[in-house]
């Protein structure tokens, strides 16, 4: 009998070792600090692109991300899918004029709101939204628009617009030490949506340079 009982405790103690051993194993793994995860898509993607320094400021894009290089205006330039059944990829392009140039803040926000269009062309039905944060001391002014795209195609002389139904448009003005830095993000909205999320992550992790 005395050894039936110390059976049963040996049972027990093995059984409560197991259950202890299997809640460790549920718990979800910590993410290397360059890492993250799209919360709305559950697309994971990490800042381990190429470090661009411009502006006084240094950011580092989503190694997910295509890396096209500099051309002519842009100082940077990305795109990213199609995901699912969008039929363009989504492109985010770094604008950088100098200490003094780009123009206002506000007349940069107001053009890009100005180049998305709606049955109702009043900004309020265009889902626009706006807002302001601070990274590392700077002020950054963030814009968010779905619509219709009017992208424009084609050289200086012979350009011409094409709407494109359903888009996002990210719009960025980063407030630098050596001038605005303006960053635009457009694309199909799933598309778009999921290269946003590593857009603002990206953002957020904006250093200035020592």
């Amino acid at each position: 009998m005395k050894h039936f009982s110390s059976l049963i405790i040996a049972l027990i103690i093995v059984s409560l070792v197991a259950c202890s051993s299997n809640k460790k194993n549920s718990q979800p793994t910590a993410k290397n600090s360059s890492a993250t995860q799209a919360e709305s898509s559950g697309i994971p993607f990490d800042l381990n692109g190429k470090p661009v320094s411009i502006a006084g400021i240094t950011f580092t894009p989503a190694s997910q991300w295509k890396d096209l290089g500099p051309s002519g205006m842009r100082k940077a330039n990305y795109t990213f899918g199609p995901l699912k059944n969008d039929a363009d990829s989504a492109t985010l392009a770094v604008f950088y004029f100098g200490k003094t140039g780009g123009g206002s803040i506000k007349a940069n926000l107001e053009r890009w709101i100005g180049q998305m269009s709606s049955p109702d062309t009043s900004a309020s039905q265009k889902n626009v939204t706006q807002s302001e944060i601070t990274v590392d001391g700077m002020k950054v002014h963030i814009l968010k628009v779905t619509g219709t795209y009017n992208a424009f195609t084609g050289g200086m002389m012979t350009g011409k617009t094409v709407p494109k139904e359903n888009y996002l448009m990210d719009g960025v003005v980063l407030e630098a030490p050596e001038g605005n830095l303006f960053f635009k993000l457009t694309g199909p909205e799933y598309t778009a949506n999921v290269m946003s999320e590593a857009f603002m992550a990206m953002i957020k992790a904006i250093k200035k340079n020592k």
